[in-house]
């Protein structure tokens, strides 16, 4: 399939440039581009496409990431051409990178491989003020199960899957006068792999996910009265298994008494659809409660009813917000007693964040909302890390997974040195089978740019993934590497990678050293 580009400084009719290249990229995902890389007639746009390619050759000296003993050594060649695209508007934003990655000798089996992989994202303001459209879509390969987790396509066992995942949400934002300001979205998603969902494999299904969204706030009309009501749906129809739902319906009226003291009560109906041990918490729910607010950085909220809950809110400087929110909801997801915070401080050199949600969610969610390659894009287009799975998610699986996680992190900025450390751990309930997962990591960055053309870094890593019974897999990863810029346009890298991977179980064990030297040309 050819995939054809139209480029143009003005967006005018006539004047247009066309580029193309080849590659063998989902109709589901080009339906996005297609939908979004259009110009408006009448509007100017600023485009940067940038066309780049990366070289690798990589030793390994464990490449099907096989048990002590079994060890098989290979070297892997790989050429990836890929194309950067921006443009940049007053009503559209558009971004896109692909890449295609072609193996020979991946995973040791002496054959040429190609993996394609793409990230874009498309903005768009139809109507100003009014109506908004955007779009996503990505081609990736993740883990099918965490058991045995690969880094990215070049070892392992053949436990991957292509994921392919397509978004479109139209947005509306009417206007009531002064009464009320409204907002009306609609989400279409489609996720598709190449796995088979089954209870004797792991897998998840083909997903179509319809949504909608539907928000009424009130205006400056109401001078000590403000009210709200907001609607939410999402379907999620899947081609094996059964089908899952979300809805979730809520009104608040706030009266304020003075500047300090307001009153509120808030009620909604809550109906969730998903098969679960313990079943879902549906019903009506009703909250009465006070918020005081001493000042614009100090804030308490209580309400009490079948959803209770206290929020305290304090931000004693610029530089510091920190948000947390205790609840004991008897209706509706995440029930029970949980916590939610949020704290964020900045120094001149220094950020940090904590932060603790509870959520409830499904795979296919996680793959919708995940990035699959980051770039930096100043000066020029250059992919810092080769594009890896991510080794913290959840096997594929189609039941709906309750989650508590905790985040933290801070990075520290200096003239030639960038450090960060960042620490999580997250508790998965699976709703079908009654199975828990508590997962825990800890990873750290140090870049040095020890010559102005030279950098030096260091990425360690360890995860633990306890699912109970003694059942537990340590995962230790540490990466050593030389940056090098060669020319404006040519960039090196050499780097050391060691993985080992302890499990209970013996044929998850693993151990793996390997050689990277890299070379980066952007045209």
């Amino acid at each position: 399939m050819e995939l054809y580009i139209k480029v143009s400084t003005s967006c005018k009719r006539g004047e247009t440039l066309s580029r193309h290249f080849n590659g063998t990229v989902p109709r589901v995902s080009l339906a996005g581009l297609l939908l979004c890389v259009t110009c408006q007639p009448s509007h100017a746009g600023n485009w940067t496409l940038r066309p780049y390619i990366q070289f690798q050759e990589i030793y390994s000296d464990n490449i099907k990431l096989a048990q002590k003993g079994n060890e098989t050594a290979a070297f892997v060649t790989e050429a990836t051409p890929s194309i950067f695209v921006v443009r940049q508007s007053g009503r559209s934003n558009l971004n896109l990178n692909y890449r295609m990655q072609n193996l020979y000798n991946a995973s040791g089996d002496n054959e040429a491989t190609t993996f394609n992989q793409l990230q874009f994202n498309s903005y768009n303001t139809l109507i100003p003020n009014r109506f908004f459209l955007n779009a996503n879509s990505s081609v990736s390969q993740q883990n099918i199960s965490n058991t045995q987790v690969a880094n990215d396509n070049i070892s392992g066992s053949g436990n991957r899957a292509n994921v392919n995942t397509f978004s479109l949400s139209p947005n509306w934002t009417p206007h009531f006068g002064n009464y009320a300001n409204g907002s009306i979205g609609a989400n279409f998603d489609t996720l598709t792999t190449d796995t088979i969902a089954a209870s004797d494999r792991a897998g998840i299904s083909d997903t179509v996910n319809l949504g909608e969204q539907l928000q009424l706030n009130s205006g400056t009309a109401f001078k000590r009265v403000s009210w709200n009501l907001s609607f939410n749906n999402r379907e999620n129809y899947r081609a094996s298994g059964n089908d899952v739902s979300f809805q979730n319906s809520n009104a608040t009226v706030r009266t304020y008494l003075n500047k300090q003291f307001n009153v509120f009560a808030q009620g909604g109906y809550s109906e969730n659809s998903f098969q679960s041990l313990t079943g879902s918490n549906n019903g009506f729910f009703y909250t009465a409660g006070v918020q005081w607010m001493p000042s614009q950085r100090y804030s308490l909220e209580a309400g009490y009813g079948n959803n209770a809950h206290v929020t305290l809110n304090i931000s004693p400087m610029q530089r510091l917000t920190w948000v947390t929110t205790f609840r004991d909801n008897k209706i509706g997801l995440n029930s029970g007693q949980t916590w939610q915070t949020a704290l964020n401080y900045r120094t001149q050199r220094t950020t940090w964040s904590l932060s603790h949600n509870n959520d409830t969610t499904t795979v296919q969610t996680l793959l919708l909302q995940q990035r699959v390659i980051t770039i930096d894009i100043n000066p020029d287009p250059l992919i810092t890390q080769p594009v890896q799975f991510p080794f913290f998610f959840p096997t594929q699986t189609d039941q709906v997974i309750l989650t508590k996680t905790w985040d933290f992190s801070v990075s520290f900025v200096t003239g030639k040195s960038n450090i960060a450390v960042s620490a999580f751990n997250q508790d998965r309930s699976f709703q079908v089978t009654g199975n828990h997962e508590k997962v825990t990591g800890i990873n750290g960055r140090w870049n040095w740019q020890f010559a102005p053309k030279t950098s030096a870094y260091i990425n360690p890593g360890w995860q633990q993934i306890d699912r109970g019974l003694s059942q537990k897999d340590n995962r230790y990863d540490f990466a050593l590497g030389l940056n090098r810029s060669i020319t404006n346009r040519l960039n090196g890298r050499l780097e050391f990678r060691h993985l080992n991977q302890s499990s209970a179980v013996t044929t998850n064990n693993y151990e793996e050293n390997r050689a990277t030297a890299s070379l980066f040309l952007r045209f």
